[in-house]
């Protein structure tokens, strides 16, 4: 399959509202129904959201110019703050979560929530929930035994991480061609996304002892081979991968390292590099083909990135390659 062809709609917004009635509206829309009211001797408002969302994944710059509190349903989808300025506090389940200039909170899953925000300026992730118990699955937690056990980062460190994972999400949807138009970015991005959520949270995920995967046979490594060379042109996860070789993703991940030295993705990742080498040998600079252009419809969102991985492998700039 070509992903040339494929292209995800994103859809972007700017609002900047004053009243408390549209915002209760816009939110309601956008996230879950969610009762707001002034607090703290706040008087007047100023809210701006500046928001963007594709395939599920919504990043939104928000801005609360005054102190609001909120009662809002139950979220059914992973949604993630960062705070860049001002005070924001969240309960739910008799939890209490509080954060300010540079922290992050995760909110919980099918409970009720209590917000508060003063003066609050905040970068918004959220994602949908089964993509990040999928990939807990392939961790050894199956979905219905898969749990987010609390609102802060585990440390200092992963808190940053999460803040340097939102820049990237937010960052493919930047521009008048946004990144994550291309399937195979917008996969990626889900993927670390997911993992940096499992990293960074505490969660079920951390508690799995690892031990044994199982020998799997080099033919179930021979068919995952043949099933990444017939789809390496459209988003496949690992499950899909090891369910065509039938076998179990982590058995894969561990069969593939002792026979092939890589893993399932880093083989998939290859292959669409081998794609995009093709194509930038069959490319015609004169006909509108570009680097960037060809790099992103095989997964690769960074150019310069992409330009340091092809040189390794094939010993020369992809531009020299293009006839630039």
């Amino acid at each position: 399959m070509d992903p040339a062809s494929a292209r995800v709609p994103v859809q972007r917004d700017r609002t900047d509202l004053r009243d408390l009635g549209a915002v209760e509206d816009l939110i309601s829309q956008r996230y879950v129904n969610h009762r707001p009211r002034m607090s703290g001797g706040s008087r007047e408002l100023v809210f701006r959201s500046r928001a963007a969302w594709a395939a599920g994944v919504t990043v939104d710059r928000m801005t609360y110019g005054a102190s609001v509190s909120i009662r809002a349903d139950p979220f059914d989808a992973i949604l993630l703050i960062g705070m860049i300025d001002g005070r924001f506090e969240l309960t739910a389940r008799g939890e209490h979560g509080r954060a300010g200039p540079g922290d992050s909170l995760l909110y919980p899953l099918g409970v009720p929530l209590g917000i508060s925000v003063d003066h609050m300026k905040s970068a918004i992730t959220q994602l949908p929930a089964e993509v990040v118990t999928r990939l807990a699955g392939r961790l050894g937690v199956e979905a219905g035994e898969f749990r987010l056990d609390g609102m802060e980062p585990v440390s200092p460190a992963m808190n940053r991480h999460w803040h340097a994972t939102a820049a990237l999400v937010a960052r493919s949807f930047e521009g008048p061609q946004p990144a994550v138009e291309h399937p195979l970015i917008l996969a990626g991005v889900l993927e670390a996304a997911a993992a940096a959520v499992l990293a960074v949270f505490p969660n079920s995920t951390m508690r799995v002892d690892y031990t044994g995967t199982g020998a799997v046979a080099p033919a179930a490594v021979r068919r995952a081979v043949a099933y990444i060379d017939a789809n390496a042109g459209r988003p496949v996860t690992i499950e899909e991968i090891a369910a065509a070789s039938g076998v179990k993703a982590r058995g894969l991940q561990a069969a593939f390292a002792r026979h092939r030295g890589t893993s399932p993705t880093g083989y998939l990742r290859r292959v669409r590099m081998e794609r995009a080498h093709r194509d930038l040998q069959n490319g015609n600079r004169t006909g509108g083909d570009t680097v960037a252009e060809i790099a992103r419809r095989w997964g690769f969102a960074a150019p310069g990135r992409f330009a340091v991985e092809y040189r390794r492998i094939f010993g020369r700039s992809p531009g020299e390659t293009l006839g630039i």
